[in-house]
């Protein structure tokens, strides 16, 4: 099993919460192959990264929130992207400053263009229960610790997910 973690940081805050994500899929599967990719090396020109995404069974978007939506740098991405995610399961998560500064609208359009693409889209297991993670998960400046513990939450729920379509 393989699962890409895409994702843009300018701080090093949402760089973390992927590598938060990352820690929860390699608790709940350890021998699954995970890799903390940065948007910027995810290019045609970086074949290895790109082979990578092409090839794992779930990939996993992350970006800050840039006044109420993804940052510049993912939607380019997303848009020209020479990776495939058709019949994937994917997800997003963000990092932000504000809680009401838009991260939810940032998964929205990262889960939205995914969608269009053809992935099939992972929200969070609010079925769960505690911790509800709705649409996926947002970590708030100044609460870097509980962020990373949701993050990790959503890594082993992601990766149960995606052992059960893909085993």
């Amino acid at each position: 099993m393989k699962i890409a973690i895409c994702y843009f940081s300018a701080t090093g805050r949402t760089k973390a919460m992927a590598e938060a994500i990352a820690a929860g899929i390699l608790e709940q599967e350890p021998g699954c192959e995970v890799r903390c990719l940065s948007i910027p090396e995810v290019t045609k020109e970086n074949t290895e990264a790109v082979e990578f995404v092409n090839s794992a069974d779930g990939v996993l978007v992350g970006t800050p929130d840039y006044y109420a939506g993804e940052a510049w740098q993912v939607k380019q991405w997303l848009d020209v992207c020479p990776c495939k995610v058709a019949g994937k399961l994917c997800g997003a998560f963000a990092t932000a400053n504000f809680a009401v500064g838009g991260p939810v609208v940032a998964v929205e359009h990262i889960l939205t263009h995914l969608m269009v693409q053809g992935a099939m889209v992972y929200s969070g297991g609010g079925a769960y229960g505690q911790p509800f993670i709705h649409l996926g998960p947002v970590c708030l400046r100044d609460q870097e610790t509980e962020g990373a513990a949701l993050m990790k939450i959503f890594g082993q729920r992601f990766a149960q997910q995606v052992k059960k379509i893909f085993g």
